[in-house]
């Protein structure tokens, strides 16, 4: 269908380790996320499936693993609206790259209610049903599909309630407007070479739900937000 090219496997910038470029330009593309997260979307599509699962319980507080949570506004976006509702809330959030947590925490120096650390997505450091909810944003369209299973299954593994997958939705408009963006509103070589390919790397709601179907791990949703956002949102059985 010309409207959805086919998946691309080419490797993004940020794909290699995060030494193969200075300090100054993760940190520029990291602040290009956090705007793009921001007014595209990603933070309320978060936090309306946080909401909506928290309100099936009775609970007055839960906890939270964001998994790749790059300069952590994800996390900073959900306490921010726990104190507003005034909701308990822990969460915590972790990268592979010890380099990109040094940022984060320097983020979060406002939010006890973020811990940080180091650890990889596939291999989480944590007992079973160790968190209410486990998080990821932006992260899936790095992966093939045997990785996407895998990581399913294992955010299942420490989710108590649910697990939510955020990611880009593959689309050809949304490459052309993608790359026009980044050469419109940022000069960082890795914000304008990956924005675009991200699009090109996504998943498709069909392709991400048989995904989910294959880890067996919950019952889901998938739902298309604005701004090509896709969201999948698993109760763990």
């Amino acid at each position: 269908m010309f409207l959805i090219p086919k998946r691309s496997e080419l490797p993004e910038l940020r794909d290699f380790p995060s030494g193969a470029c200075a300090r100054g330009e993760l940190e520029g593309n990291l602040d290009d996320l956090v705007l793009v997260n921001r007014y595209l979307g990603n933070g309320r599509a978060v936090l309306k499936q946080i909401a909506a699962m928290n309100s099936e319980t009775a609970g007055d507080g839960f906890t939270v693993l964001d998994v790749a949570t790059g300069s952590a506004d994800i996390p900073i976006a959900i306490a921010k609206w726990a104190r507003q509702a005034r909701i308990r809330v822990g969460i915590t959030a972790v990268d592979i790259d010890p380099a990109i947590i040094g940022i984060a925490r320097e983020k979060c120096a406002s939010y006890p209610e973020v811990t940080l650390a180091a650890a990889d997505g596939f291999a989480l450091p944590f007992g079973n049903q160790r968190f209410d909810y486990v998080l990821c944003s932006k992260m899936a369209h790095h992966f093939a599909d045997e990785q996407v299973v895998r990581m399913i299954k294992e955010f299942a593994r420490v989710a108590r309630r649910g697990y939510v997958i955020v990611d880009l939705r593959r689309s050809r408009v949304a490459y052309c407007l993608v790359r026009l963006l980044a050469r419109l509103f940022s000069r960082n070589r890795l914000s304008r070479y990956d924005g675009p390919l991200s699009v090109l790397k996504a998943y498709t709601p069909g392709e991400l739900a048989a995904l989910a179907t294959r880890s067996g791990t919950s019952i889901f949703t998938m739902t298309r937000e604005p701004f090509w956002l896709l969201v999948l949102a698993g109760r763990v059985i």
